[in-house]
């Protein structure tokens, strides 16, 4: 666990919770004990545990509808927020609120699917690109669930892979 204070790191698993994250990702980054956590999902969302599977990888999410654009300007903020040396979960939420602040009233980006996003760009399971006319960073559709590859925002097709992104 890290060294913030315990009742921070209490607030900000509540944020991830609130939001929908599941518990096991919650403890994943934050550290802070399953059965504390399952607690405070019953008292946030009024249920003793989140509803059935989720998937296990961002491909799995964006198969599903998840906006790829959306993970992407998670997964950008994410990165820029552990430059400045903010913690993963600092980090994270940084990145989430931004993701809510920019949605549109169609969009249901999920949280899980934000993280296993962030998760999978460090891990290389995605790879990571930036565009060479915007600038813009963007997820490569390496498992071919979309049919083009541009940049999600300009639509060039020329990009500098990045790869693992630390």
């Amino acid at each position: 666990m890290s060294s913030k204070p315990y009742s921070d790191m209490q607030n900000q698993a509540a944020i991830l919770i609130e939001s929908g994250m599941r518990i096991a990702l919650v403890h994943s980054m934050t550290g802070l004990p399953m059965r504390m956590l399952r607690d405070l999902w019953s008292a946030i969302h009024g249920e003793l545990k989140p509803p059935g599977r989720m998937p296990y990888n961002s491909i799995a999410y964006i198969k599903n509808g998840q906006s790829v654009t959306g993970l992407a300007m998670v997964v950008s903020v994410y990165l820029y927020a552990k430059k400045e040396r903010k913690s993963i979960v600092e980090s994270f939420l940084s990145a989430w609120e931004a993701s809510q602040l920019s949605a549109d009233s169609d969009s249901n980006l999920d949280i899980n699917a934000a993280w296993y996003a962030v998760r999978d760009v460090k891990a290389g399971i995605i790879t990571w690109c930036r565009c060479n006319r915007c600038g813009a960073g963007y997820i490569l559709d390496t498992k071919m669930t979309r049919k083009s590859d541009g940049c999600n925002y300009c639509g060039t097709m020329g990009k500098k892979i990045i790869g693992v992104a630390q």
